[in-house]
């Protein structure tokens, strides 16, 4: 048989309605757009554990956060856990992953971005997993094409960074502002740059490449180019509750801030734009399955909150765009319910590689080739420390219910409440809707436990 070729475009911290393609009006991604008409859309996906580090772990293993062990940031990817290039390898994949992967934590101590990362069995790794603050190749790729720009692409290091800092330009979501450097020297334009060399050196061999944008995840620097496309009297407020801002930002900075992030996002769909481009010019375009997605949301100011990490539909839901030429058929916008850890499921069967039984994830393509598909009732999503604080959630198309480690319940009615602002777990009109809610997540838990592990004797 003929494998198909993969590419997985990865972006981070993008909402799912951060798409002109599920009918957001302000933000333009004409590119994303185009991609979506010609595959299918899923406007039902959710990130199984919205902040970084758990959320690629878990949707490159295929696995839940919590069979891994991993649920919050901190805790480094184990290099013998199995993940879809390794599925791939054996078959005469050529896999690649370019620009985030974030298997290992940015700011531990004594980490020194010079050093070779692992490759976690890639066969090809140019992992840069932060925008221009530590010294890694996106800055070393900066030098090489203009040594007087690098402190223009550079960004503040994290507050956790224990090396020598960099305070240069802000990093907070709050606290936009225009990329200071060469426009074709942005992060994006690093992956994307180097995503298409990697297309242009492919031969016959089936490759499987992840290009993994930062953006656009904060610092919110798009080139002002992109800024004045928007004006940011024109946008939405966020969607919150009277009392609700927590970071003490006025209106017109939260609209400045939706501007730049809507910005960075059109900077984004360029770049990506460039890619697929590249893709067409190869020749492969028709047998290439073409996968875009997000590790998580971005709150922006609903609900009061910055960045990710709760269960809400801005922290946890994210989009998903299939498009394979030879093999799928355009389905317009599909509203079934997907988890993260249905896509390497689904890679493998397209692939014609069967799927580790350990797995969590469900293949999606039995749905989009009209063959029997059970379809989910709703999705998991979990976060925190197993030692700390921690919530296990689903997300219905009706409700959102989340069990915190302190018992504290909330109920999200969708059709009533679709910004899930008014918790209705206390509301006696609900208490039908808690106990199904109650018992639906006890049984995702037990789904969601550790497979892989097998007996070696009776006992």
């Amino acid at each position: 048989m003929t494998r198909p070729n993969v590419l997985l475009i990865y972006t981070d911290q993008q909402r799912w309605d951060a798409l002109g393609a599920v009918g957001n009006p302000f933000v333009k991604t004409p590119n994303l757009d185009r991609l979506a008409a010609q595959g299918t859309l899923f406007d039902h996906c959710f990130a199984n554990t919205p902040v970084c580090m758990p959320s690629r772990m878990s949707m490159l293993s295929g696995q839940y956060g919590s069979a891994l062990g991993i649920t919050f940031n901190g805790v480094e990817m184990p290099q013998d856990m199995p993940c879809i290039q390794n599925f791939l390898n054996p078959y005469g994949y050529n896999t690649a992953n370019i620009g985030k992967l974030h298997f290992k934590n940015h700011a531990s101590p004594f980490r020194d971005h010079r050093d070779p990362y692992p490759t976690y069995g890639f066969k090809k790794a140019i992992i840069s997993d932060e925008p221009g603050c530590y010294d890694d190749p996106y800055l070393k790729w900066v030098e090489e094409r203009d040594s007087s720009a690098v402190a223009d692409c550079q960004v503040d290091t994290p507050p956790a960074w224990t090396g020598k800092a960099i305070q240069v330009h802000p990093r907070d979501t709050h606290q936009p502002y225009a990329f200071q450097g060469p426009d074709h020297l942005t992060h994006s334009a690093f992956v994307a740059d180097e995503t298409i060399s990697f297309l242009e050196k492919q031969g016959s061999a089936p490759f499987f490449c992840i290009a993994g944008f930062y953006a656009p995840h904060c610092p919110l620097n798009p080139p002002q180019r992109f800024v004045d496309l928007y004006d940011p009297s024109a946008l939405p407020l966020p969607q919150r509750n009277p009392g609700e801002n927590f970071q003490d930002v006025d209106d017109a900075q939260w609209r400045k801030v939706k501007a730049y992030y809507y910005a960075l996002m059109t900077h984004v769909d360029e770049e990506v734009g460039r890619i697929l481009d590249a893709l067409d010019a190869s020749g492969k375009a028709n047998e290439t399955l073409v996968l875009f997605t997000s590790d998580h949301g971005e709150n922006l100011g609903d609900h009061g909150l910055i960045q990710k990490s709760q269960s809400y539909d801005s922290s946890a839901r994210v989009p998903l765009i299939l498009r394979y030429p030879d093999k799928i058929a355009p389905q317009g916008i599909r509203p079934e319910i997907v988890e993260a850890v249905d896509l390497v499921p689904s890679i493998l069967d397209w692939c014609g590689i069967q799927a580790p039984p350990f797995l969590h994830g469900q293949s999606l393509r039995p749905l989009l080739e009209n063959r029997p598909y059970a379809p989910r009732e709703e999705a998991l999503i979990e976060y925190g420390d197993p030692r700390g604080r921690h919530y296990q959630a689903i997300r219905s198309k009706q409700f959102l219910y989340q069990l915190d480690s302190d018992e504290k319940e909330l109920l999200f009615d969708m059709e009533r409440d679709p910004n899930q602002l008014s918790d209705v777990a206390a509301d006696p009109q609900y208490a039908e809707a808690l106990s199904h809610c109650r018992k639906r997540l006890a049984q995702r838990a037990l789904q969601a436990i550790r497979r892989d592990r097998q007996r070696t004797g009776r006992y």
